[in-house]
C-alpha cells in the first residue's frame, strides 16, 4: 500500500460501509446518472439532501448542472444497478434494470427502497468533487427490504441485526 496521504485516505473510507444510491437525470442529450455512496440527509425541514460527484467524469458536470435530480437508494436485490452505474461501459438506464424515462424529468427507478425527487439548489466544488445539495419536493417510499451496502470495493446486504432498533433502546431506557 502506498504512503501518501491520499491512498490512505481512500483505503479509510473503503473500510466504511455505505447505502448505495443512483443519482439520476434528464439531460438534452438523454438521462446520465452514477452511483453514489455520499448520501446525506442535510435538513427535514425544508427536506434537502447532499451527494457529491466526481468533477472528472463524464455524469458528475451533468448531475450537477441538472435543474431536478432524482435520488434513488437501491436495496440489496438491485447490485446489479449499483454495478453498471459503477462501470463506465455498462449498459444504463435498461428496461431489465428497471428504469422508466419519463419526457423531461429524472429517471424513474423501480422498486428503489427510497426515491428522492428535487431541485439542485447549491453546487460547491470540493476538491476534485462536487457536493450537490438537492431540496427534495417529491418521494416514492419503496417496500421495507434489505439495503445495499458498499464496504472495501464490494457490495453487501445485512445480515442479523446485532442491536435493537434505535427507537427501542430510548424507550426502554425511558421505561
Amino acid at each position: 500500500m502506498s504512503d501518501t496521504l491520499t491512498d490512505q485516505f481512500k483505503a479509510g473510507f473503503r473500510r466504511y460501509p455505505t447505502g448505495v444510491a443512483i443519482a439520476a437525470a434528464s439531460t438534452p442529450t438523454g438521462p446520465v446518472g452514477a452511483t453514489i455512496s455520499s448520501l446525506a440527509s442535510v435538513s427535514a425541514n425544508p427536506p434537502m439532501l447532499s451527494f457529491s460527484v466526481s468533477r472528472l467524469g463524464r455524469s458528475g458536470p451533468a448531475l450537477s448542472a441538472s435543474e431536478r435530480v432524482a435520488v434513488h437508494t437501491l436495496t440489496a436485490s438491485q447490485a446489479d444497478v449499483a454495478a453498471a452505474f459503477a462501470d463506465r461501459n455498462a449498459p444504463r438506464f435498461t428496461l431489465a434494470q428497471g428504469w422508466t424515462l419519463p419526457h423531461g424529468e429524472p429517471p424513474v427507478l423501480r422498486d428503489a427502497a427510497a426515491s428522492f425527487y428535487g431541485r439542485v439548489v447549491r453546487v460547491v466544488p470540493a476538491g476534485e468533487a462536487w457536493l450537490v445539495l438537492l431540496e427534495v419536493d417529491t418521494m416514492d417510499l419503496g417496500e421495507t427490504t434489505e439495503p445495499l451496502l458498499h464496504h472495501d470495493r464490494s457490495y453487501w446486504s445485512l445480515g442479523p441485526s446485532v442491536s435493537l432498533p434505535l427507537d427501542r433502546v430510548a424507550s426502554e431506557k425511558a421505561s
